[in-house]
Order: C-alpha cells, then structure tokens, then sequence
C-alpha cells in the first residue's frame, strides 16, 4: 500500500470519481471527493454497461443491486433506417456465455446513486458538493487544491475526474482545449405506455444512416425507453450537455427514417426532449503531473459510438485502488495506474471514433466494442 497516500482528493463525483473513490475507500485509502454542482445527483438518462466494467463493479459491491435495477435484453438488433427492417443480431446469451455475465442498460442515474451510497456507507463525510476546483500547488510533500467559495484543502495525491471538459486537464496540460467534433446528439426518456408495439418488442435497436443514427433501448426493467439520435453538422455554439429541443426539431433531422421511429419521436413527453454538442480532446502523452493525474473523459474523452464512455471511467477507477494497494509510494501508483490504463484509454478513445464514423456512413466497415473484443477485459486480471 501507497503509505504515504494518507488523504486523496477527487475533483468530480460522477460516475468515474465516485467509483474511485470507493475503489480506493475498499482498499484502506482515505478519500475526499469534491464536485462543483451544489447537489450530488445524476441527470442524464441511459448508458451501456458492459461485462468488462461489470467486473469492476462486481468487485465494488453494487453489480447485482444495479442489475436488479437495470435491462439486460435478449436480443441487440441492427436494422435499416428506412424500412425498420433487422439486418444483422447479437444474442445477449452468446455474450452471457463468453463472459459469465451479459450488457445491461442503465439509468445513469441509478448507478450514480449506488455508487454515492457505497462511498458515504464507507465515509459519512466523503462527499463536498459546491465546491468548484480552480487551482492547485504542489511540493514533493503533497498538493494543495483551491476551489471558488474560497475553500483549500491539502492532499498527498490528487485525481482529476472532472469529464471531457476538465479543469484539472487544463490546468496541467494548458493549450488544449475541449473542441466541438462535428456532432449534435438529441436524448429523451419515453415512458413505456407511449412507446409504439414494434419499438418495444425489438426492446434494443440501433438504426445507421448516412451522417446520423438512431439508438434506443429499455431501461429501469423495461418502464421507460432511452432514444437517443446522434448526427452530423457544420457548426454548434450552445455551451451544455442538456439543452431543451423540440420534438419537431428531432422529427426534421430524421425525416426519412422508418415509420415507427418518428412516431416515437413525437411521443417524447413535453419538455422532455435535450440535445448537446459532442466535444473531444486529442490522446495526451500523459495522464499524470507530479502527484496528480486524471481518469474518465478527463484523461480521454470518449465519444458514445462504442458505448464505452462510463465503461472506460470504471475500469480506470478499479486499476486506480489496485495500483494504490499495490505500491508503496504515490509515484510508484501513479505510474503503476498509467501503465495499466493509458494504452487501453487511448485505443478505446481513437476506435470509438472510427466506430462513429462507419455508423454514418454505410461504406465503412463497422467494428462494434463486441467485434473489437473489448468486452473480454477484465480489469481485476490486468498486472498492476
């Protein structure tokens, strides 16, 4: 164990920086999670979760409360989006078998909640909403984190898990800043009693065209539908992740797809329809500056196209606790997390966007994060 790792700080309680936090929290690490909304919750809507970050949540203790919580369909379906018609399946059971555990689609709001009630079981006092990171010192003894109510706090090691917008990452690395990458993605949750009968008995359908997609999947044992439309444009100005859209706008842009995905579109309940821009970052040479490094979108920004963004975070998170348990100093974790992790991240990161391209454009050969074996990771085997 990192003896000298007495007190760690996280910038970031997400997902990634709450999964850290408890990684570390099982492993005898005192942490403290700081995060600059004034509330700790989750708003966004469905994520994949694959068998290789289900390893790591296994091994955190909330894999069976979120599969309880979660889908996990039989069939992935890919058809054309024209006529609606199957064109290619994936047998969840084929997974189940390969991997002893198969997909779920989740509310990301559930998982967050799972994994903010591990961390404060462990430590009452982990958790620090309102407190937005702008700076950080360090000496050879620790680092000293500021935040914009006026708060400091002292640390021997600092984790950045702040997103693909991280103000750690531009801090450390300045010059890079997050850019718009051509996309503009729309997301809503339908409530099941309004979703057509095609829609939810296909349950999981993913639906390329040229230059857009379409996605939807149950979630929260089938209650609500998560839609998801994801296409390409010239230019994007609105800052947010969660911009109120109209159902008419989403109907414009996939106008020619089958029947019943726009009659699924305009049953999106009133005000219950947002849309983003997808920004991304370049691979950086490195995660880590002295005593603080980076996980999750921070480290490398992940486009949804292999459905691996949270997946990428919870699998740095796990290799995190372990690398800390298995070394005796701050810089021997760090260097022994980075090896473990950043060619992963990197590949995962750069094939993600490949995947996004071939979605929309039917001449490119398509790789999913099934063909690419990426579901075959398991991240408590990988040498730390």
């Amino acid at each position: 164990m990192a003896a000298n790792a007495r007190q760690i700080i996280v910038i970031g309680a997400g997902i990634g920086g709450l999964a850290a936090a408890l990684a570390l929290q099982r492993r005898g690490f005192r942490v403290a999670v700081y995060e600059r909304a004034p509330e700790l919750r989750e708003i966004g809507a469905g994520v994949v979760i694959a068998p290789n970050a289900r390893r790591a949540l296994r091994d955190l203790g909330v894999d069976a409360a979120l599969e309880a919580l979660s889908c996990s369909v039989s069939v992935l379906h890919t058809c054309e989006y024209r006529t609606g018609e199957i064109v290619r399946t994936n047998r969840n059971e084929q997974i189940i078998e390969r991997q002893g555990m198969g997909v779920l689609q989740v509310h990301r709001a559930d998982l967050h909640a799972l994994l903010m009630e591990a961390v404060r079981a462990n430590d009452p006092a982990a958790l620090w909403p309102g407190h937005e990171f702008v700076g950080l010192d360090q000496d050879a003894t620790g680092v000293s984190v500021s935040f914009a109510n006026g708060a400091c706090r002292r640390a021997d090691v600092v984790i950045g898990a702040d997103g693909n917008t991280s103000a750690v990452r531009s801090l450390l690395f300045p010059g890079e800043a997050p850019r718009f990458n051509g996309q503009v993605a729309f997301r809503a949750l339908i409530p099941d009693e309004l979703v057509p009968d095609v829609i939810r008995q296909r349950q999981l359908a993913m639906h390329p065209a040229p230059r857009r997609y379409l996605l939807h999947y149950p979630l929260r044992r089938g209650r609500i539908m998560n839609l998801i439309g994801c296409g390409q444009t010239a230019s994007w100005q609105e800052e947010g992740w969660a911009i109120p859209a109209t159902n008419e706008e989403f109907e414009e842009h996939y106008s020619d797809f089958a029947p019943e995905l726009l009659t699924l579109i305009r049953s999106i309940p009133p005000g219950g329809l947002f849309k983003w821009g997808l920004r991304d970052r370049e691979p950086l040479t490195t995660w880590t500056l002295g005593r603080v490094t980076m996980l999750g979108d921070a480290a490398h920004p992940m486009t949804p196209f292999l459905g691996q963004g949270a997946c990428m975070a919870l699998e740095d998170a796990l290799l995190l606790g372990r690398a800390f348990a298995a070394a005796s100093t701050v810089d021997e974790a760090l260097k022994r997390y980075e090896t473990a992790r950043k060619t992963r991240g990197t590949n995962v990161q750069l094939w993600s966007r490949e995947e996004g391209m071939a979605l929309q454009d039917p001449s490119r050969p398509r790789r999913t994060a099934l063909d690419r074996g990426l579901y075959d990771y398991d991240p408590l085997a990988v040498p730390v």
